[in-house]
């Protein structure tokens, strides 16, 4: 009797370990889609940053607000710092916050930038794959 309670509380563990990686979002996947020069984005993505004057939804838009900002940037160096992942059980959604290290030169004054910014993004499932669904960062010490 104890043998066959073993086995059925083996076997419900491991069944709701496998339910848990069912989905595209992983720990595995959002790490790894993060440290990528370019994490790949859901189409309606909604971004906002101190960068930017007011949020930005939409691949296309996010896509034309970073091209005027990197116009006024050079030698972009881009780093985040996970601090914690937490992945849905479904693995369809996770959520992710910790900070960025953002490095660049201003093109017009030549000033060089260093700062550390905080961030908070949510990822979904979307076209097979684990993609950037929302995204907040703000540099640290500004209010």
């Amino acid at each position: 009797m104890i043998r066959l309670f073993g086995t059925l509380v083996l076997t419900s563990v491991l069944a709701v370990s496998a339910l848990a990686q069912s989905g595209p979002c992983t720990e595995h996947a959002v790490r790894t889609a993060a440290s990528a020069d370019m994490a790949p984005t859901t189409d309606d993505i909604y971004f906002f940053s101190g960068a930017l004057e007011k949020p930005v939804i939409g691949k296309a838009e996010v896509d034309k607000a970073f091209s005027a900002r990197d116009a006024e940037r050079k030698n972009g160096k881009y780093t985040t710092t996970p601090d914690r992942i937490v992945i849905a059980r479904s693995g369809d959604m996770a959520y992710e916050y910790g900070t960025s290290r953002i490095i660049f030169d201003e093109v017009k004054s030549g000033q060089h930038q260093d700062f550390t910014a905080a961030y908070v993004r949510v990822w979904k499932a979307a076209d097979g794959s684990c993609k950037i669904a929302a995204a907040m960062f703000q540099p640290e010490g500004e209010r």
